[in-house]
């Protein structure tokens, strides 16, 4: 993994989107064309599975809600797609704990 950086300030009012890049077996919490963190992901061999491993955001967007946003639009693509969850990532872990009532269908199945 490569580490993310950029020097761009962000502001905090800027709406965040969070995509899905397969490409890179990512999603991506942007700005515009500005990626500001990641979420890494590996797909099960059948596509019925995907486990999250890693969650990074750049530095000058921690504190801004971000990771939140993140592991939010995530989980919902996860959902929407009907896909079983395995987490590794320990901040998507803890956003699961802190959001129990949310995801409990993501987190039991």
């Amino acid at each position: 993994m490569r580490p993310m950086t950029d020097t761009a300030r962000v502001a905090p009012d800027h709406e965040v989107s969070v995509v899905d890049n397969p490409a890179e077996s990512r999603y991506e919490a942007r700005v515009g064309e500005r990626v500001l963190g990641i979420v890494e992901y590996e797909l099960g061999p059948a596509g019925d599975r995907i486990n999250l491993i890693h969650t990074e955001v750049l530095p000058d967007a921690e504190g801004l809600g971000v990771g939140s946003r993140l592991a939010r639009g995530a989980l919902e693509d996860v959902r929407s797609r009907g896909l079983k969850l395995d987490v590794e990532c320990e901040f998507i872990t803890a956003y699961l704990k802190r959001h129990r009532r949310e995801y409990e269908d993501l987190i039991r199945g």
